[in-house]
């Protein structure tokens, strides 16, 4: 697949996350791999194959109801780096932390590597800090 293609394929993947409005999520295997690895749990108890990317949807879409947008994004070879604005709201418990209806934006950046048109690897850094910030579970910045 070219540089554009496998962008496209990652488009495509947040935007069925943000699509899906049920527990099913079998949807997410036409664009994740069976041998897929991801290299940092996207929350802590989540395992790191594509099932647990599956368990990690569904508790953001109950945690953080919302949507993602694509702002930047770069190719070379097989590997897509995304930045990913995430945009909902704290309807359900997150980390332990109750709902608390409150808006939550996040900031983040995944890499996805990409082989036969399948998401095989996956790295992300998510400012999870500015969420606890603004669910009020740790205070904000000084100013």
């Amino acid at each position: 697949m070219t540089a554009e293609a496998n962008k496209e394929l990652i488009r495509r993947y947040v935007q069925a996350i943000d699509d899906n409005d049920s527990s099913d999520w079998s949807v997410l295997d036409q664009f994740i791999a069976e041998d897929f690895v991801a290299h940092n749990p996207p929350i802590p108890g989540v395992s790191l194959d594509r099932e647990g990317m599956k368990h990690a949807a569904e508790i953001f879409r109950q945690a953080t109801p919302g949507r993602h947008e694509v702002t930047l994004q770069v190719a070379e070879g097989d590997l897509v780096v995304s930045q990913i604005v995430g945009r909902g709201v704290h309807a359900g418990e997150l980390l332990g932390i109750p709902a608390t209806n409150r808006d939550v934006e996040t900031v983040g950046i995944a890499i996805h590597r990409v082989a036969d048109g399948k998401i095989t690897e996956y790295w992300s850094v998510t400012d999870v800090a500015r969420v606890l910030q603004q669910i009020g579970a740790l205070p904000g910045p000084p100013g």
